[in-house]
């Protein structure tokens, strides 16, 4: 939470534990059934996401004692160390052939954007029935914007990381995990520290009303940046749509107007404007907050300013970063 005064904060996420929970179903072609499956998941995203929140899993098969294990990062040369490992599910079911059933995770596991782990579904059911998994057909078996499922390895033993199988070797590469992952996504609210992270609908949003707001003739001036800036951060991260990236037109951002400095400002207000030259906003002749302030510190104002002068002219920078990503 960032504080711009005695009153106004900015939250950094909202309230809500998940804002917005996604089911992914990865394909079914009924390919084997076996003891268990190991794969991947991650929160790979360019959206302004604090953490996936990932709350179970849903399977098919003969079923039976079933487990779910996790690791951090990936399964890949773990597959064998149990210790490696943490259990985070554990039931019997009864067999379920043709409908998913849910293994609701003991505590819910978290992914942060950039973060991977390994997940491991197994049943100790002997024979070969316990689990439905298909054969790896891409090396991804599901994603969508904030979401991946990779593919992993089939596992031949009844034995939780067993070493030996029905024919030898229990571990089959290039298998995929059948079946559903339901996560929770919990959002980023807008501040200044985070903007750079948003679409770029809501950054040109932020950038035309505080533009609007140094302007004698628009409504907006009547605004102190506090409120402005209190006002954004309540706003839902995709309320100027999903894209990130620079405009499908191609058409550059408005430039900013150059920043008025202290000596010079031409603008004045009886309502106490947090402006760059305004009394008010640095606590200068005046004698510091009007009746219509919010008695901020004068390093909070100063933080303010540097913030807010960032937010107008970042048009060139964001210009830049996009030409040098296509």
């Amino acid at each position: 939470m960032t504080t711009l005064d005695g009153v106004l904060q900015l939250d950094a996420v909202a309230d809500e534990l998940v804002h917005e929970n996604f089911t992914c179903d990865t394909r079914d072609h009924e390919d084997h059934t076996f003891c268990g499956i190991m794969f991947d998941l991650a929160c790979e995203t360019e959206r302004p996401v604090e953490y996936i929140e990932i709350s179970s899993v849903h399977v098919r098969g003969a079923l039976g004692p079933m487990t779910v294990w996790t690791t951090p990062g990936s399964f890949s040369g773990k597959h064998e160390t149990e210790e490696a490992w943490t259990k985070v599910y554990s039931e019997t079911h009864a067999r379920s052939h043709n409908e998913l059933v849910e293994l609701r995770l003991q505590s819910p596991l978290r992914l942060k954007p950039g973060e991977r782990l390994g997940l491991y579904v197994h049943s100790a059911l002997p024979g070969d029935e316990g689990i439905v998994y298909d054969n790896c057909r891409r090396s991804i078996s599901y994603h969508d914007p904030q979401f991946v499922v990779y593919s992993g390895m089939a596992h031949l033993s009844y034995r939780p990381f067993g070493t030996s199988g029905f024919w030898g070797r229990p571990w089959r590469p290039n298998r995929e995990f059948v079946g559903r992952v339901s996560y929770g996504v919990r959002w980023k609210m807008w501040s200044p520290s985070v903007h750079a992270q948003f679409p770029l609908g809501f950054r040109e949003a932020v950038r035309t009303v505080l533009m609007g707001s140094r302007r004698t003739e628009s409504l907006l001036y009547l605004l102190q940046d506090e409120i402005i800036l209190f006002t954004f951060n309540k706003i839902w991260w995709n309320e100027w749509g999903t894209q990130m990236g620079a405009s499908s037109t191609g058409a550059a951002a408005p430039s900013a107007p150059p920043a008025a400095s202290a000596s010079s400002s031409p603008y004045s207000s009886p309502y106490g404007h947090s402006f760059f030259g305004h009394p008010f906003f640095f606590g200068g002749a005046g004698g510091g907050s009007s009746s219509g302030g919010c008695g901020s510190s004068s390093a909070a104002r100063g933080s303010l300013a540097s913030s807010v002068r960032r937010l107008l002219g970042d048009s060139e920078e964001e210009e830049e970063e996009d030409e040098m990503s296509e």
